[in-house]
């Protein structure tokens, strides 16, 4: 087997799939001396975009995307994946590859050799790309028809290996529509007395694939624009309310959420800090450190032991806190201040 070496689905392409976005995604569409028109994309897959993205981070060596939900992932994430949709359509000459595709019937006709012997064509160009040690989108012609619009029922994924035997080609692709899976691939008979058929175990729907096209569009863009740091901090105990004497010891609790694009960890700098005001040790510490990883979507609650400060200002009252990236950005909004009472000696 060619592939390229240290990418598999699993651990180098986003975990979410291609759709549904948010509610509120929108493409929007400048237009010189109106306002912008925004349409509703929030049911539409960016498969063109979701494989950009994923060569884009495996040759900046950036970290997997591991949300897991399409629905949360930040709008300005997927106004970069939207970005790199357009990109993925190249300019006119790859736009009229693709309608000629799209209204080429499979096999010989007046107009040319056919769908079928210009992907056999196609094959050569993509396994000369792995074994370059490159990957290569593809396009996958899903549909037949000459209206332009039917381009867009089309797919677009990336090959990382294939495996010759004989004249079988199977092709080892990452497929959006079924994010995280190893296991997809595309095969052919590239050989003369092919039956002309070509089977898959990925995309979805009805459609099953007429060709495939190596898409000679894609420039590396900094994958950096991915990667956003965002949190929703609440502290559940104390509660709020309470009357604390100075100097007690008590056990708090801070439940954090990652609603960014980035996973967290200690050995990437990040920790809980407190803000109440920033960075003070009123209550005994500056900061909290996670003991696992937190990728986006999931929830984390940071347990510590904190010491009710004497004498007890009104900001430090509030047991406020915040994510922090050491050395980058705090990030996230500081938890809602609890406006703790205290009792006993101090007041």
């Amino acid at each position: 087997m060619a592939e390229v070496s240290g990418f598999l689905p699993s651990t180098s392409a986003a975990l979410f799939s291609n759709g549904p976005w948010a509610a509120s995604t929108r493409l929007r569409i400048p237009i010189p001396g109106l306002p912008d028109i925004g349409i509703d994309t929030s049911r539409m897959g960016f498969c063109g975009g979701m494989s950009f993205i994923a060569r884009d981070i495996f040759e900046a060596g950036r970290p997997q995307l591991r949300g897991t939900d399409s629905t949360a992932v930040p709008g300005p994430v997927v106004d970069v994946i939207q970005r790199r949709l357009r990109d993925s359509f190249g300019g006119p000459a790859t736009v009229a590859r693709w309608l000629r595709a799209t209204a080429e019937p499979d096999g010989q006709s007046g107009f040319g050799a056919g769908l079928f012997a210009d992907t056999v064509a196609e094959c050569a160009v993509i396994t000369s790309m792995i074994d370059a040690g490159k990957l290569c989108p593809i396009g996958l012609v899903l549909t037949r028809s000459p209206a332009p619009w039917a381009v867009f029922d089309n797919h677009v994924e990336l090959v990382y290996g294939y495996q010759r035997s004989g004249s079988l080609l199977r092709l080892q692709v990452y497929d959006s529509n079924h994010p995280g899976d190893d296991s997809i691939e595309i095969s052919l008979d590239t050989g003369p007395d092919s039956p002309g058929t070509i089977d898959t175990n990925g995309t979805s729907g009805t459609l099953g694939v007429r060709g495939l096209l190596a898409l000679g569009s894609y420039r590396w863009a900094d994958p950096a624009p991915l990667y956003l740091d965002d949190a929703r901090v609440q502290v559940t105990v104390p509660a709020a309310a309470e009357s604390y004497i100075p100097g007690l010891t008590l056990r708090a609790e801070v439940s954090v959420t990652n609603t960014g694009s980035t996973t967290w960890s200690a050995a990437e700098g990040y920790r809980l800090g407190s803000a109440g005001p920033r960075d003070n040790r009123a209550w005994g510490l500056q900061r909290v450190e996670l003991d696992r990883s937190v990728d986006p979507g999931e929830q984390y609650t940071f347990s510590f032991d904190a010491t009710v400060p004497d004498p007890l200002s009104e900001e430090q009252a509030g047991f406020c806190w915040q994510m922090v990236r050491e050395h980058v950005q705090w990030f996230g909004a500081v938890s809602a201040p609890l406006g703790l009472a205290l009792s006993g000696a101090g007041q």
